[in-house]
């Protein structure tokens, strides 16, 4: 079965000896044979065919055929990081275009903000929210924990119109809108999964035409003077990393899709776990510790540029969005 490294641009614009250095790199470092270069866009994206076998067809030196091996492959790759592009190597077959499910986190993913960060900002305590987001976020501590720490110290903002203004506030990440469009078109399901709050992740799927939202309930009461505020709790079940991989089967399961045909995209620790369970996963511009263990990585500053990690071409992604 033919693999493929694919090679995106972190910016607008590959550099222009990128051929040249990323050919060098799967021969010295990869060990492997370039069987041929397809252009997906001029600017941005090119994959490189793989002779997994090499020029001996010796299988105990270059077989990627087992999962051992494409493990070290993708090792080779994180150690090896470049300052310009990513690389994503994967299997090149009819299955890198055919999925049927995407999930997605929502804060840092498919909006640019942290909402639990933005709400803290009405009590001035985002910067001790923030700390323990990114803890959390690089999975130093458990998700439940940093939850019940963090909305401990959102207790007695008002909470009337509080949504309401958050909505104003939004900003949705470039390309979300055409990478949703474009999946909707070809009868993919569109689910996100957040560990943030249920009003805004209903609002973002609204925004984007997405199929479901999962997210977490604040818990409110009134106060003294009669005035609506959060309690500094939460209702019901925790969306926490397991919660998340469990309503991608969910999901998969309802719409009768094998979780092998969904992606997962995110970019906390919290999101490994929807990455397992699915059969592909992308860390979005993630935390470090994310990035060394997740499927693929995207540092760029474009959602729609999922489209070459499925071997979509600039000329196919238009033709998907009009």
């Amino acid at each position: 079965m033919s693999h493929v490294v694919t090679v995106i641009s972190k910016t607008s614009q590959l550099p222009s000896n990128s051929i040249d250095e990323i050919s060098k790199f799967i021969d010295t470092k990869l060990n492997l044979r370039i069987v041929s270069v397809k252009i997906l866009s001029p600017k941005k994206a090119i994959d490189f065919l793989i002779d997994l076998h090499g020029e001996d067809d010796s299988v105990e030196k270059h077989s990627c055929h087992c999962k051992e091996d494409q493990i070290k492959i993708n090792e080779i790759i994180k150690a090896n990081p470049f300052d310009d592009f990513d690389l994503i190597f994967q299997k090149n077959n009819a299955a890198r275009k055919e999925k049927k499910l995407f999930v997605f986190d929502m804060d840092s993913t498919l909006i640019k903000q942290e909402v639990i960060e933005m709400i803290a900002a009405y009590a001035d305590v985002e910067d001790e929210v923030a700390k323990i987001t990114t803890s959390a976020m690089n999975g130093e501590i458990d998700f439940k924990e940093s939850l019940r720490r963090r909305v401990g110290l959102l207790k007695g903002i008002e909470s009337k119109n509080l949504w309401d203004e958050l909505k104003l506030k939004i900003e949705i990440t470039p390309g979300a809108k055409e990478l949703c469009k474009g999946l909707k078109k070809t009868g993919c399901k569109l689910a996100v999964l957040s560990g943030g709050f249920i009003p805004l992740a209903r609002y973002v799927a609204g925004e984007l035409g997405l199929d479901y939202a999962f997210a977490n309930t604040l818990a409110t009461e009134v106060n003294e003077s009669g005035v609506e505020i959060l309690s500094g709790t939460t209702i019901g079940e925790i969306v926490d990393g397991t919660r998340k991989a469990e309503l991608l089967l969910q999901i998969a399961k309802e719409n009768e899709i094998e979780p092998k045909k969904a992606v997962a995209v995110g970019d906390g620790a919290n999101d490994l776990l929807m990455m397992k369970e699915a059969g592909w996963g992308v860390a979005w511009n993630a935390k470090p510790k994310v990035q060394l263990v997740a499927p693929s990585c995207l540092n760029s500053d474009t959602l729609k540029d999922i489209y070459y990690i499925l071997g979509y071409n600039d000329i196919e992604i238009e033709e998907l969005l009009n």
